[in-house]
């Protein structure tokens, strides 16, 4: 082991002459061309409310177009604000690393221009934020199934003006409320730093890289072993190549979400239930939704520093969004989730899906649907691929066969005891 700090020192060297070289020191703030994109829209969005980037101009046609000029122009007199409408790519290596809700902030604050905000990105998923907007703003429960995402996911676009359309209407019809602007609960990385390592990701940032490429054939092949020494050393031994993963930050399917994923998501959908709960009035949904936001909040608290628990993240986003629908229909019990992935939001059906029967009784025979598996289900598409699949430290498995209070329960398809037997989880009486 005596042989560590000569190699941390060897290394150190190395980076101290790497450090020396033009181009090689980190900037002191993001470079010139890092929100040209965003300042392009903004300019484009003063001129027409409609903005619709060349990449994806196959999204609307010209009749699309006008009649959606027509309803952002209604939609805005009906608020007394601006109202815009983007459509864009937004993969994960852009400014927002893939987050539409982040783009979204990130252009008002480039834009300095209070109004709604609707957005559609390359896979025809909708997002929107009402800043200093004089409405409650609707609740994402009350669209249509299906008004969030495509309905068929190989054609994004179709239906998409339809859809856009009726989120313009649904904020306009939304109660009158005291502005406000909205909150963005987790940002993206600085830029630059989208692949900053954590403790979690040992691998060899794309910057280390370059400097490899600078100091020359020799020096690189140099530090590249010092480094594989020092990483096996740490390791105990264990020696492993380095391996680039993909620093994509879209959204992942929704199949397979990633804890960083359920983190940002749990913490969004906590913070609408927090807001809905001071501004709704609903007397019946009340007292679900209280209890919903108490089990969720602790659930969160308790496994964002834990990756091993990522299905009670699961469990806190389910939560929070029953509250909501508690409180927004004013109901004492809103319905199970969907049982195939939880994350699809409320059922709308219970059917038997023989291609998801469970020899172990994970799943009860009739299961709780929401409208898109519904419709899988009675074209005979649906099965094991559209389950849900939790991360862990063991990899992916399906979320019926992780056990503990959610399978028991399989997230309240059985009884009526799902939020009691949740609280006594977690220990609240």
């Amino acid at each position: 082991m005596r042989r560590v700090p000569a190699v941390l020192a060897a290394l150190a060297l190395v980076f101290t002459a790497l450090a020396g070289r033009p181009g090689t020191a980190a900037a002191d703030g993001p470079p010139p061309h890092a929100y040209h994109r965003l300042d392009r829209v903004g300019a484009a969005l003063a001129k027409d409310p409609l903005f619709v980037d060349p990449d994806v101009a196959q999204a609307l046609g010209e009749a699309d177009r006008a009649r959606l000029r027509t309803a952002v122009g209604t939609a805005a007199r009906r608020l007394g604000t601006p109202a815009y409408v983007v459509v864009i790519p937004n993969p994960g290596e852009s400014e927002a690393q893939g987050r539409d809700d982040a783009f979204l902030f990130m252009l008002h604050e480039r834009s300095r221009r209070d109004g709604l905000y609707v957005m559609a990105d390359a896979h025809g998923r909708l997002e929107s934020e009402a800043f200093n907007v004089p409405r409650r703003g609707p609740s994402p429960l009350d669209e249509e199934p299906g008004d969030a995402a495509p309905r068929d996911h190989e054609r994004p676009f179709t239906g998409l003006a339809d859809r856009i359309v009726r989120r313009l209407d649904g904020y306009a019809a939304a109660p009158s409320a005291s502005p406000t602007l909205p909150t963005l609960y987790s940002s993206p990385d600085p830029f630059g730093q989208e692949n900053a390592l954590t403790p979690a990701e040992p691998e060899i940032k794309a910057p280390l890289l370059t400097g490899l490429l600078l100091a020359g054939p020799a020096g690189a092949a140099v530090l590249y072993w010092l480094g594989l020494g020092v990483l096996a050393l740490r390791r105990g031994g264990r020696s492993r190549s380095p391996v680039r993963r993909k620093a994509g930050r879209q959204a992942p399917a929704r199949t397979e979400p990633s804890v960083r994923w359920l983190h940002r998501h749990g913490a969004k959908d906590l913070g609408a239930l927090r807001r809905l709960l001071t501004t709704t009035g609903a007397e019946r949904g009340r007292p679900y939704a209280v209890s919903a936001y108490d089990a969720a909040q602790i659930l969160y608290d308790d496994a964002k520093n834990d990756d091993s628990k990522a299905i009670d993240l699961v469990g806190a986003i389910v939560l929070a969004r029953q509250g909501r629908v508690a409180l927004t229909r004013d109901a004492e019990s809103p319905p199970p989730p969907c049982l195939v992935n939880p994350l699809h939001g409320g059922s709308v059906v219970r059917r038997r899906v023989p291609k998801l029967d469970m020899r172990d009784g994970a799943l009860p025979k009739q299961l709780p649907l929401c409208e898109d598996c519904r419709r899988l289900a009675e074209r005979g598409g649906l099965d094991e691929r559209r389950l849900l699949r939790i991360p862990g430290p063991d990899g992916r498995r399906p979320h019926t066969l992780v056990p503990g209070v959610w399978r028991d329960t399989a997230w309240g398809a059985r009884g009526k005891t799902f939020l009691p037997r949740v609280m006594r989880y977690l220990g609240v009486d």
